[in-house]
C-alpha cells in the first residue's frame, strides 16, 4: 500500500508535467524539423508521466511493479487489478476526442478510435524509443511522428492526475472547461451593485440570461453567436471579458473551447476563387488565387473539420470557417470588391484584386526610377489587376477607378488616369491616386 508521502510525490509529479507542456507549448518554426523536434521533447515528458502514474495505481491496487515501457500493457493491467480507474481514464479518454472533434474515421485517424488503439499505436516501447531518439533519425515520415497527439497525451495526464487526487474521480476535460467558464462568467465584484441602482437591473437581467442555458458553455456559445451582443452595455462587456479571458488560458482545452466559438459566418458566394493545392493530399492546404494567379490567401483543413484562412496582407488576422467554401469565399469578399469606373465617361461596375501584391503601385509617395519621390502633381505607373480578364478596358483609354480600401471599410481609393497597356487581367495606367471616405459615413 502507498503512503501518503509516496502519493503526494506522485502527485506533484503528474501535475509538473502538466505545468511544464501548458508553459512551454509548441512554437511552430519554418523548419519543420524544429517543430517536430518539439513535439518529440514533450511526448517523451508525457509519455513517461503517464507510465508512472499508471504503475503507481497498478501497484496502489495490489499488482506487481512491471519495467516495460508499453503503455498499452500497462493498460489492460490496469484493467485487471483497478478496472474503476480504468474505466474513468477510458471515458475521459473519449471526452476528450469528442472535445477536440476528432474524427476516428478520417484518414490516418484511425488509431484514435479507442485509448487501446492509441496507446498500441504511440504508446508502445518501440514508440517511446523512437520519440526519445527522434532528433537522430529526424524522419519527417517517420510513424510515430505523424500518429503521437500531445493535446491526448495532455488529457490522460490530467485524467490521472484526478485519478490520484480523488478517493471517486469525476472530472472530464468537459467538466473542467465548464468551470472554467463559469469562473468567468460568475465574477463576484463585478455582480455587486448597489439596491435600487441601474446596475441592479443589469445584474439581473444578466443573470436572469445566464440561467437560461444549462451549461455556461451553452451560454457563451451562444453568446458568441450573437458577437458578444446579448443586452445592454454591462451583460455584453461581462461576456466579452469572459472570452477574451479563456483565450489566455494555458489549460488548451479551455482555450480550444474559447477559440472554436469565433467562426467566420456563412460567406456570399458572389465569387468563388479556385485553389491551389500542395502537397500529396489533395483538399488538405492550399493557395487561393485570383484568375491572374495573384495569391489571396493560404487555406488548410484542421483535424476538427473546420478550415484555417491566412489572409496574405498585414494586418488582417487569421480566421477560421466552418468548411471549404467559405474559406475561399472570405478571401474573395476580402481582396476582389466590386469598384467603380469612369471609362471615357461612361459607369461600369468591374471586380479587382486588392491586397499587399496588387496595390504596391497605387501610392503616390512611392520612388521614382531615379530614387527621387513622385512630386505630388506628377502621374506615375499604377498597375490594376482585375478579376476577369474580359474588363474591356483598351489603351487610351480614360478612367477613374473607386474601391474601397478593405473589406467593410469605408476608406476609398480614388485611381485617375489613362490606360497604357493592357495584359489579359493587369491594366496598366499613368496617373494618380487619392483617398477619400464612402459617402455614406458622411451623411
Amino acid at each position: 500500500m502507498a503512503t501518503d508521502i509516496e502519493l503526494a510525490v506522485i502527485q506533484v509529479s503528474v501535475r509538473d508535467v502538466i505545468q511544464i507542456l501548458e508553459n512551454e507549448p509548441v512554437q511552430p518554426d519554418l523548419i519543420g524539423a524544429i517543430t517536430a523536434a518539439q513535439i518529440m521533447n514533450r511526448a517523451a515528458i508525457a509519455h513517461l508521466s503517464i507510465e508512472r502514474a499508471l504503475k503507481f495505481l497498478i501497484k496502489r491496487a495490489g499488482g506487481p511493479l512491471l519495467e516495460r515501457h508499453d503503455l498499452d500493457l500497462q493498460l489492460r493491467r490496469l484493467v485487471r487489478h483497478d478496472p474503476i480507474s480504468a474505466v474513468f481514464l477510458i471515458h475521459s479518454y473519449q471526452a476528450a476526442v469528442r472535445h477536440y472533434r476528432f474524427n476516428p474515421n478520417a484518414d490516418h485517424m484511425g488509431h484514435l478510435r479507442s485509448l487501446q488503439s492509441y496507446l498500441e499505436e504511440v504508446g508502445s516501447n518501440a514508440a517511446f524509443q523512437s520519440v526519445r531518439y527522434w532528433e537522430l533519425a529526424q524522419s519527417r515520415d517517420a510513424l510515430v511522428l505523424r500518429r503521437v497527439n500531445l493535446t491526448l497525451h495532455m488529457e490522460l495526464l490530467h485524467a490521472l492526475h484526478e485519478l490520484l487526487n480523488r478517493h471517486r474521480p469525476k472530472d472530464t476535460v468537459v467538466s473542467r472547461v465548464e468551470g472554467a467558464v463559469h469562473e468567468v462568467m460568475w465574477r463576484d465584484p463585478e455582480l455587486t451593485y448597489s439596491p435600487g441602482t441601474a446596475k441592479e437591473e443589469s445584474v439581473h437581467s444578466y443573470l436572469n440570461w445566464l440561467n437560461g442555458f444549462a451549461s455556461h458553455r451553452e451560454a457563451l456559445t451562444e453568446a458568441a453567436r450573437q458577437q458578444f451582443m446579448i443586452g445592454d452595455d454591462f451583460a455584453n462587456g461581462m461576456v466579452l471579458r469572459a472570452h477574451r479571458s479563456l483565450l489566455r488560458s494555458p489549460d488548451q482545452a479551455v482555450f480550444y473551447f474559447a477559440d472554436t466559438l469565433v467562426v467566420l459566418p456563412k460567406q456570399p458566394r458572389d465569387v468563388i476563387p479556385p485553389v491551389e493545392w500542395l502537397g500529396d493530399t489533395p483538399a488538405r492546404t492550399g493557395y487561393v488565387k485570383a484568375p491572374s494567379g495573384v495569391v489571396l490567401g493560404e487555406i488548410a483543413r484542421r483535424w476538427d473539420g473546420l478550415w484555417t484562412v491566412s489572409p496574405f496582407h498585414n494586418g488582417v488576422p487569421v480566421a477560421k470557417a466552418r468548411n471549404r467554401t467559405d474559406a475561399q469565399c472570405y478571401l474573395a469578399a476580402l481582396f476582389v470588391p466590386l469598384a467603380e469606373l469612369s471609362v471615357n465617361d461612361e459607369v461600369r461596375r468591374l471586380r479587382i484584386v486588392v491586397n499587399d501584391e496588387t496595390t504596391s503601385t497605387w501610392s503616390q509617395n512611392r520612388y521614382g526610377f531615379k530614387n527621387e519621390s513622385v512630386a505630388e502633381h506628377e502621374r506615375y505607373p499604377i498597375k490594376v489587376f482585375f478579376w476577369d480578364a474580359g474588363h474591356g478596358l483598351q489603351v487610351g483609354d480614360s478612367i477613374t477607378i473607386t474601391v474601397s480600401r478593405r473589406y467593410g471599410s469605408p476608406l476609398l481609393d480614388v485611381l485617375r488616369g489613362e490606360v497604357t497597356n493592357v495584359a489579359q487581367h493587369v491594366v496598366h495606367l499613368v496617373g494618380k491616386r487619392s483617398s477619400g471616405i464612402a459617402k455614406q459615413e458622411l451623411d
